[in-house]
């Protein structure tokens, strides 16, 4: 396993060269890196993998903490519900083309192998 590919990821940059980025904007992310032309989409739907991604992070750093806060009562049933839902909502649009970014890192931390060398050339450009 190796965690510098999610390490690069994590700071939106490409895993093979540390050096491109992976996304354009918040809201969309490029198809291959800019630096060494490493083709980010590995198959159709592969970035499907970052919606358990988006999900796993809602989940623990937004949901959890209203649930906490409603049983200190320290928010209301109502507001529970509603920040709840709305900022899950509003993750999920601002936050999935990251997901998609750190689905990228997780699968290239696991399956290492099928990571390209990067060509010495390219390197020294």
């Amino acid at each position: 396993m190796k965690l510098l590919y999610l390490k690069r990821t994590c700071q939106n940059l490409c895993p093979r060269c540390g050096k491109g980025k992976v996304l354009k904007d918040i809201f969309s992310r490029r198809d291959f890196c800019n630096v060494c032309e490493f083709e980010f989409n590995r198959e159709n739907g592969f970035f499907l993998g970052g919606i358990p991604v988006s999900y796993t992070l809602i989940c623990t750093f937004w949901i959890v903490p209203w649930l906490i806060a409603y049983f200190f009562g320290w928010a209301t049933v109502a507001m529970t519900i509603i920040c709840s839902i709305l900022g899950s909502v509003a993750f999920t649009y601002l936050g999935y083309a990251y997901c998609q970014c750190l689905w990228l890192g997780l699968y290239f931390c696991f399956a290492n192998n099928e990571m390209p060398v990067l060509d010495s050339t390219a390197e020294n450009e």
